[in-house]
Formats: structure tokens, C-alpha cells, sequence
């Protein structure tokens, strides 16, 4: 869930610029749009300007406490992060932000790294909330993961061999403009894997959010 959220956020963000110029209500929009119902009524109503203000606040602060980490003036993250396990993935979670090279450096480099950290603890905690409400058992949980996952990925790999497939035969016309083909194919066909697994990534994690939002209308999911 934090590579969905990370994915999110590196689309709209430049760490070289200041939050101001970053496109946050796409961010805000296509969170929203993952985590669906899961959102407690004070975070669907959360603006532009009040994440802005937050992120502005933050540059203020003399130190933060990652233990209860939260964006000033923002709605606080569900306490889903109970106990040593759940204390000890969130914290493993931040050192693997803090350490990312994925993104670019810049002056506001920290401060995406904060917004990753609050919409990623938000997500994953906001899932936790929901299913302990289900009242389903961890091995009952872990079924339906593996299963809506396998699906999600059977889909979309076999429209990545179609791509594929086709790329194959498209490269071989670069050759006129004195490209290599054999090249072209490696690099795009990178390409397309990667997009292949962010695609699996969210439609996966926003299936599952929907599921345990309403387990009895999605059953079709586990099917």
C-alpha cells in the first residue's frame, strides 16, 4: 500500500520546488480515489489549502516524533499501530522511505518523504480498521489477499504478453532511424513491465479496500 501511495505522490511532486508549485489536489484526489470508503468523514473532506498549510506548519517544527507521526492541523491517523509488531513494521516502513533514492534530491525532499509517511500510516491503517471490524480470522484475511492479488495479476500479465507481443514487431521497424532494435525492446519492455506492476499494485489495493468495506457485496472478488 505504501508503493501505491508513494506512486501517487512521486507523480505530482518536484522535491526541487516548493509545496505550493506540487499538484496536491491530484494527490488528494487519486488518494481518495484508492482508498474509497475506508476515509473517516474527516478526511474526505480535506482540502488543497489545508494540506498546503500543514506542509508549511511542518518546515517549523524543531524535531518530529516518528513514534506518533501526524501532519499539523490534519485529521490524525486511525491507531491501527498497536503493539511491538505493529510498531516495528511502521517504523521499518519510515527507515525504507528515509533511504528511498527513487526520488530526486531537493531542498523539500524531507517533506515528501513526510506526506509519504502520513497518506501511507493513513491507507494502511485505515485497512487495519476495517478488517478487525469484519471480524474475520488472520488466515481468513490472508486468503482473500493472496486470492484477489493472483487475480488482479493474472489480468494484467496477460495484457503485458499481448504488449509485448506487439512490441516485438514494432521495434523491428526503428531499425530504419539506425536504432538498435534489440535495445529498444529491452528498454521498452522495461517500461512496460513497470507500469504492469504499479497497474497491479493499485487495482489490488483498491479491490481490497472495496472488498472489506463491504465483504457481502464483493464476494464476486474471491470468486
Amino acid at each position: 500500500m505504501q508503493a501505491v501511495v508513494d506512486d501517487v505522490i512521486f507523480m505530482n511532486v518536484n522535491p526541487q520546488k516548493h509545496p505550493k508549485n506540487w499538484r496536491l489536489d491530484k494527490i488528494l484526489k487519486e488518494f481518495k480515489d484508492v482508498a474509497g470508503e475506508t476515509l473517516n468523514y474527516s478526511f474526505a473532506g480535506l482540502n488543497e489549502d489545508a494540506l498546503l498549510n500543514s506542509l508549511v506548519q511542518l518546515q517549523k517544527f524543531q524535531s518530529i516524533s516518528i513514534d506518533n507521526f501526524y501532519l499539523p492541523s490534519l485529521p490524525p491517523i486511525p491507531n491501527s499501530f498497536r503493539g511491538i509488531r505493529g510498531k516495528t513494521s511502521s517504523f521499518k516502513r519510515w527507515l525504507a522511505i528515509c533511504s528511498d533514492d527513487s526520488i530526486k534530491y531537493g531542498k523539500y525532499r524531507e517533506m515528501v518523504n513526510f506526506l509519504r509517511k502520513y497518506l501511507g500510516d493513513f491507507l494502511i491503517a485505515s485497512y487495519l480498521d476495517v478488517i478487525q471490524e469484519s471480524g474475520y480470522d488472520a488466515v481468513y484475511v490472508k486468503e482473500i489477499e493472496r486470492a484477489v492479488l493472483l487475480k488482479t495479476l493474472d489480468c494484467f500479465w496477460r495484457d503485458h504478453l499481448i504488449n509485448m507481443n506487439r512490441l516485438s514487431s514494432a521495434v523491428n521497424v526503428r531499425s530504419f532511424g539506425h536504432r538498435n532494435p534489440l535495445e529498444e525492446y529491452k528498454i521498452d519492455g522495461c517500461k512496460f513491465f513497470i507500469s504492469m506492476l504499479s497497474a497491479t499494485r493499485r487495482l489490488t489495493v483498491e479491490s481490497l479496500l472495496r472488498y472489506w468495506s463491504s465483504p457481502m457485496e464483493s464476494q464476486e472478488l474471491y470468486v
